[in-house]
């Protein structure tokens, strides 16, 4: 037995010599052990931000000081430079406020721009080199065999070097255009465009509206299939919202494979007002809204309408206006085929209507919900992510639902399940959205069983998505993360 043994031994040894694979979990728990490399790489890179952070601070330039120590204490809760930089200082083993770093730089004009050059200079050079230790690190994770890690790793290597095309490869991003998105978004995104292209412009609606004496001025119309879009800015601008609109009620159609028409034999009125104040006539003298929340309601930039029915928006952007009304028509069609629950708990409407906009128009920008209180979708993090996607696009949600799940920031599924309107936030909102992809791209059965059940009691809301899905809740929230670790 002995010698069985020790030939094995040596069997084992040559394969390890000789280069013969051993299985790649065996490979990379012996040689690559992902959350010790990692932590050590973020301390690094924390130091060097600190470092970074401290060169502004002497030159005044105390904003973007700020955005670098921030940047090393997300790396690193415990970087002693980025934490004395701030103006804080250790006391009975907690940071306090000392002498905090200004709100505001400390010079300007040309003696600001002077100020910039030598910490600019420094900072560029820098940060390259954290490029290349992130890049080092993931060639490291692959020599081991170890591709999770390297997928994972990648993700730090892209926030220095966001078009390096080794870590896109590697996690599985294409070119869209001018940016880079995962691969299973790709086809969504040309699935959703040629919608919206082929779309209907309507038809021309030639009599007066009957509220046009109300408003004072002329409301462009045009009706089609579903939709009758309605807007106070030019005929062209009603074509284009018609297209919008019914590309989005085609879209949320498409995917939750229904073929009924989504408001029966009625027309729902998109509606968009070129200036507050035909707003506010809208609120008080076509809807009547009055005290408490006729005051609420005129803070906010969208309401219903009941006469005609649909909802309305003033927006100087087109875009703006096309994405809230677009969000409000998915989660009516949403509504109707959950069996026409319109009490859909706030995660869903925001998740669903989130994945409709971004695949029709591009855009996730609204707050996804009416709120009981004015405010926008806030960040909930003590340290403000230096975000590099745009905000209102599908790639600025996912980056931070990244974000949130790389840092052990994320809000947990049970209790996203239960948030109220008023408690959404940033965080919220990217995790909603985050997780109706993955649904759509993994489970795509499972989660329309699900919708089209409708909606349930509060504490049954856990039960039904796991006996809809066919595993725990937990098991699914960590078959999310993976995926999205994976792929964002």
């Amino acid at each position: 037995m002995r010698t069985a043994l020790m030939l094995l031994c040596v069997a084992l040894s040559g394969m390890a010599v000789t280069g013969i694979a051993l299985p790649e979990r065996a490979v990379a728990q012996a040689v690559f052990e992902l959350e010790k490399e990692q932590t050590k790489l973020r301390e690094w890179l924390s130091d060097k931000h600190a470092d970074i952070g401290s060169d502004y601070k002497k030159a005044q330039l105390n904003l973007d000081a700020r955005r670098h120590f921030d940047r090393a204490l997300e790396l690193n809760g415990e970087n002693k430079k980025a934490w004395k930089g701030l103006g804080y200082k250790e006391s009975r083993g907690a940071w306090v406020p000392d002498t905090l770093l200004p709100e505001k730089n400390g010079v300007e004009g040309a003696e600001y721009l002077e100020a910039r050059k030598k910490p600019d200079a420094s900072r560029d050079e820098t940060l390259k080199k954290c490029a290349e230790r992130c890049r080092k690190i993931v060639e490291a994770a692959q020599k081991a065999g170890n591709e999770r890690a390297a997928r994972i790793l990648a993700i730090d290597w892209l926030y220095y070097e966001p078009d390096a095309a080794a870590a896109r490869t590697l996690r599985g991003h294409e070119r869209d255009d001018e940016a880079w998105v995962p691969s299973f978004a790709k086809p969504w995104r040309e699935a959703g465009r040629k919608i919206h292209a082929d779309a209907s412009m309507g038809e021309e609606m030639k009599e007066a509206d009957p509220q046009e004496k109300d408003y004072g001025t002329k409301l462009y119309r045009r009706s089609g299939k579903w939709v009758t879009s309605r807007t106070t800015v030019s005929a062209d601008r009603a074509s284009l919202l018609h297209r919008a609109a019914e590309g989005t009620v085609q879209r949320s159609m498409d995917l939750l494979e229904i073929a009924a028409a989504p408001f029966g034999d009625r027309s729902y009125h998109v509606t968009h007002l070129q200036s507050k104040a035909e707003f506010e006539t809208l609120v008080v003298k076509i809807n009547k809204i009055e005290g408490d929340e006729q005051k609420f309601t005129l803070g906010l930039s969208g309401t219903w309408t009941r006469d005609p029915w649909g909802y309305a928006v003033w927006s100087f952007s087109t875009a703006a206006a096309d994405d809230m009304l677009c969000n409000t028509l998915a989660i009516n069609v949403l509504g109707r085929a959950r069996k026409g629950s319109t009490q859909s708990p706030p995660w869903v409407t925001v998740g669903f209507s989130y994945l409709v906009t971004s695949q029709v128009l591009g855009t996730t920008s609204t707050v996804r919900y009416t709120m009981k209180k004015a405010g926008t979708t806030a960040s909930e993090h003590d340290v403000i992510p230096e975000f590099k996607n745009k905000s209102g696009s599908p790639e600025f949600l996912r980056e931070v639902a990244l974000y949130d799940i790389t840092f052990k920031r994320e809000i947990p599924l049970s209790v996203l399940i239960h948030t109220g309107v008023n408690d959404m936030s940033q965080g919220h909102a990217a995790k909603s959205f985050s997780l109706f992809e993955y649904f759509m791209a993994e489970h795509k059965d499972a989660c329309l069983k699900w919708l089209k059940e409708g909606e349930v009691e509060p504490d049954k809301r856990i039960s039904r998505i796991e006996e809809c899905f066919g595993m725990k809740l937990l098991d699914l929230e960590t078959a999310w993360r993976e995926w999205v670790l994976a792929k964002y």
